[in-house]
């Protein structure tokens, strides 16, 4: 197990936590252009950004480490997902702006996934609670194929509505690959090797061009349904810059944050988005 490493300069949950929220705000400057026109500037930003959304992985993949209840902490993540994407909808509805991102899916499949397959593993002799972890691992896939179908048969507003409660694990922020990539980190809990198999997808970004997921005409493959193609856009693989703050993580919990992402998360975005919104009016 390796949960304590000891660095000349160290780093606790709560500093990484803090390190992802200001790197966070300092993105979606940048994205919604809040301060300033200047292309450079708000691209600096962005970069700088880039930071945010591993460490967030990095500290859930603790949280379901120290937790002593996964199943209320899955639950948070999914409640909590929940609610900003109603007021995501209810926002874009009367603005008629889209663009507001909910990353808190992401990090809720990733939770959920991860308890399913300890499940599995600690009942493989109780066919009726391995059966019920199973069955966590596949019915979000199923909702993948209800978008598909729903995508195919032109019913993709009844889609919009369905997704809030039931989010396809092919569509969310940061795409399935964000997902494997921390069941990888949970199982593995290796620090090295898991910064080491992070650097090499941030170098598959880096070198794989988006235009080669564009090459195939099949509604399973397409943007609208199954979404990894953010990662090999812009400048996804400075992800990479979060590998440093993992690797001065000491293991430590430091002070609680334990409400404060959940709130200040989408309060953020909405006063960055509100405030371009009044500026573009």
């Amino acid at each position: 197990m390796n949960t304590k490493t000891r660095h000349i300069i160290s780093l606790n949950a709560f500093h990484i936590k803090l390190i992802a929220l200001i790197t966070m705000t300092l993105d979606h400057i940048g994205a919604y252009q809040t301060f300033t026109y200047s292309r450079s500037v708000n691209d600096g930003l962005r970069i700088i950004g880039r930071i945010a959304a591993p460490l967030f992985l990095f500290m859930v993949i603790e949280g379901m480490r120290h937790t002593h209840h996964q199943a209320k902490y899955i639950l948070r993540l999914y409640t909590a997902g929940v609610i900003i994407e109603i007021i995501n909808h209810i926002i874009e509805n009367n603005t008629g702006t889209p663009g507001l991102g909910n990353t808190l899916p992401t990090f809720f499949y990733t939770a959920l996934f991860i308890f399913c397959i300890e499940q599995i593993i600690k009942n493989r002799n109780n066919a009726k609670a391995a059966c019920a972890a199973v069955c966590g691992l596949a019915v979000p896939f199923l909702f993948y194929v209800l978008n598909v179908v729903l995508a195919c048969q032109g019913y993709a507003a009844a889609w919009s509505m369905i997704s809030i409660f039931c989010p396809s694990p092919m569509d969310i922020d940061y795409s399935i690959l964000f997902i494997l990539i921390g069941i990888a980190w949970y199982f593995i809990d290796n620090r090295a090797i898991n910064c080491a198999i992070f650097a090499l997808l941030c170098l598959i970004c880096r070198i794989v061009p988006v235009s080669i997921f564009f090459t195939t005409q099949c509604i399973w493959f397409c943007p609208v349904v199954f979404d990894i193609f953010q990662l090999f856009t812009e400048n996804q693989w400075l992800m990479c810059l979060a590998i440093p703050f993992m690797l001065l993580y000491n293991g430590e919990k430091g002070r609680s944050l334990k409400y404060l992402f959940y709130i200040y998360y989408p309060l953020h975005v909405y006063i960055l988005y509100f405030i371009q919104f009044l500026k573009n009016t």
